[in-house]
């Protein structure tokens, strides 16, 4: 499985990949949304899309508005990994097509539950 985590946190990034290698997931890094819709772009293919609300540059909701209103993305499950806990923009995220919403800070167990619990929202195998 190919995952993108897009977070501007080195650390949150490097915490996210050491969990998910674990589990043999191949883990991408990108520190904001521009960078992030580069790899898209270039024609970079991911299963599932890990994603900070507050960046600099592009924050996750641009990010996620983009990647939504193209057709060559849009499928790709979206989970939002936030320290924002206000119920209206999550409310937001998941009517722009997050599948997910997970608060930092997370444990392993919370986000591999939201990883399956995406995929499978989205008709994958996890």
């Amino acid at each position: 499985m190919k995952i993108l985590t897009v977070d501007d946190s080195a650390s949150i990034r490097h915490l996210v990949r050491t969990m998910l290698q674990v589990v043999g997931a191949d883990v991408t890094e990108a520190g904001d949304g521009i960078a992030a819709l580069k790899l898209l772009e270039a024609g970079e293919i991911f299963d599932l899309i890990l994603l900070d609300m507050e960046m600099p540059r592009m924050d996750g909701m641009t990010f996620l508005e983009h990647i939504k209103a193209d057709p060559k993305h849009s499928k790709i499950p979206v989970i939002i990994v936030s320290s924002i806990s206000q119920k209206e923009r999550m409310i937001r995220a998941i009517q722009e097509g997050a599948k997910q919403y997970l608060l930092k800070p997370f444990t392993s167990e919370d986000l591999l539950t939201k990883i399956v619990d995406a995929l499978q929202l989205d008709g994958g195998d996890a």
